[in-house]
């Protein structure tokens, strides 16, 4: 059930950078979280190139003392997944990308934290499992209680997800984007043997590159775990690639329009409150994100499968952080680092 919005005037005050920022966080996000498998860059399709529906509502005119805040009131936290569907529209399939985004109360600290697809944990109904074959058995509510569950009982605001051509149609709609680039590789395409360049630091990823940024695991030092960092560092790209845009109101609008068609959200956000709080953008500073992996302590095998060993004492603690509403406790005390 949604909690009451209210003016942001009645919050302690804080960096707007984050006030104005969750429609990034709640789609945005998602579209940087596509599914895993062998380097590939597909042919346009029609839905792909397809035009965008436009959106018909005006963006909402804020008053200067009190702009309302369409969110919920306290920490608002989004579920974020990227399922490996190739079929247009469809999220389904394995939610091989599967990360939660947290704004804080004050609206001024936003947490990105990634958890690994192979992470061997309880699914509610099933025994245990790897968390990606939540989606797959129970769709979106079944994984929601999976996450929630992991992380003791965390309330869980909106799910948004969104699949394989979702990604590439954004990135096309913000013409492109910057990510800081930790590991820089050279991809060859399987199906077309090109290689895709990705050693620049930070790296601009345009068309399917940006995908293939995303979704390398092969190459990098640390396979998947290298690959959640490269997918948060896509999610800072885009965030920053949205404040330029949203220097021209009818470039926003139409780019929320592009956002809206090609993801899902559960959850009580509309399009009117996506313009309401991506409208203002460009009068943001940089914002302090806290970027990091829910912890594992190591890899192992169940039923003959590889997983990851979820480091459940570190796991609780990072769930009562989350639940509290503010991870920098947890940060403070075990840092960001994600090498088990």
């Amino acid at each position: 059930m949604r909690r009451d919005a209210r003016p942001l005037d009645a919050r302690a005050p804080g960096p707007r950078a984050l006030r104005l920022r969750a429609i990034a966080v709640a789609t945005v996000a998602a579209l940087a979280l596509v599914g895993c498998g062998p380097q590939e860059e597909p042919e346009p399709t029609p839905s792909t190139t397809r035009a965008q529906p436009s959106v018909t509502a005006p963006a909402p005119t804020p008053t200067p003392d009190a702009p309302i805040d369409p969110l919920p009131e306290g920490a608002v936290t989004a579920l974020l997944l990227g399922s490996d569907s190739r079929t247009p529209g469809s999220f389904t399939g394995q939610a091989d990308t599967i990360m939660l985004a947290q704004i804080s109360a004050e609206r001024d600290a936003l947490s990105l934290i990634s958890i690994t697809r192979d992470s061997w944990v309880a699914i509610p109904g099933y025994g245990s499992g790897k968390i990606n074959s939540a989606f797959a058995r129970g769709g979106t509510e079944l994984i929601r209680s999976t996450v929630s569950e992991l992380f003791g009982g965390l309330e869980i605001d909106y799910v948004v997800q969104t699949d394989f051509e979702g990604f590439i149609g954004l990135t096309r709609a913000l013409d492109g984007f910057d990510a800081d680039n930790q590991h820089p590789t050279r991809v060859t395409v399987n199906s077309t043997g090109r290689v895709v360049d990705l050693t620049a630091d930070p790296v601009h990823l345009s068309g399917t590159d940006g995908l293939i940024f995303v979704r390398q695991r092969k190459g990098l030092p640390l396979g998947d775990l290298d690959r959640t960092e490269r997918q948060r560092a896509a999610i800072a790209g885009m965030l920053a690639r949205i404040d330029d845009i949203a220097e021209d109101p009818a470039a926003l609008a139409t780019l929320m329009g592009h956002v809206a068609s090609r993801v899902k959200i559960t959850g009580d956000l509309s399009v009117e409150d996506m313009l309401a709080l991506a409208a203002m953008s460009q009068e943001l500073d940089d914002a302090a994100v806290i970027s990091l992996m829910a912890p594992i302590s190591g890899f192992g095998n169940q039923a003959g499968q590889s997983v990851n060993v979820v480091d459940e004492a570190r796991t609780a603690e990072l769930g009562d952080a989350l639940r509290a509403g503010d991870v920098q406790p947890y940060v403070d005390a075990h840092g960001t680092d994600y090498a088990p």
